[in-house]
């Protein structure tokens, strides 16, 4: 019993461990499991979790959400009102429970000069394997929310998805969310 929460622990631990080639602002989070609600790891697992993306182009405009599996053709692109990307990343996995949730922002930004491209990855990238011990209780829900702030004057194309790994390490992204800002020279951040 002890092996396993020690093995609980060091996958906790590692899931947050790594690098990232861009810097998040400050509301990026990680949020407790939706409802509370957890479920023994079992010991196989074939179904995949459900990822879900949900970003907030703001301005006024509704959310858009997309989930898996990824659909066969792309959604037209989503006009930001402000040069950020806001966005909640969600796992769901009600009878194998949930190991990580990752938001990931990949864009390339046209100011005039060559293109400047960036990714973010909430938490950062990782070269571990997700995987929680048989029996051991794991979340039903994982939520990730982020704020990922884009380059200021100038146009900028990307999009943003979910990579969700349940607790027996089987991985699922959402449909990805194509997103376009066209920035104004001065502006400000809020």
């Amino acid at each position: 019993m002890r092996f396993r929460a020690g093995l609980l622990l060091v996958l906790s631990a590692a899931a947050g461990c790594g690098g990232t080639d861009a810097r998040p602002t400050p509301a990026s989070r990680t949020a407790p499991p939706g409802d509370g609600r957890r479920v023994r790891v079992p010991e196989r697992d074939t179904t995949p979790p459900l990822a879900v993306l949900r970003l907030e182009p703001g301005g006024g405009a509704p959310a858009v959400e997309h989930r898996s599996p990824v659909a066969a053709r792309r959604a037209p692109a989503v006009p930001l009102a402000a040069p950020e990307v806001r966005a909640t990343a969600l796992i769901r996995d009600a009878d194998g429970g949930t190991g990580r949730i990752r938001l990931t922002v990949q864009w390339e930004a046209r100011c005039g000069g060559p293109p400047r491209v960036g990714t973010v990855n909430l938490p950062p990238s990782q070269i571990v394997r997700i995987r929680l011990a048989p029996g051991v209780p794991a979340p039903v829900e994982r939520r990730r929310t982020g704020r990922v702030r884009l380059p200021r004057g100038c146009r900028v194309t990307g999009e943003v998805f979910a990579d969700a790994t349940n607790a027996s390490g089987l991985e699922s992204s959402s449909d990805p969310v194509r997103f376009t800002y066209r920035g104004r020279r001065g502006e400000r951040m809020r």
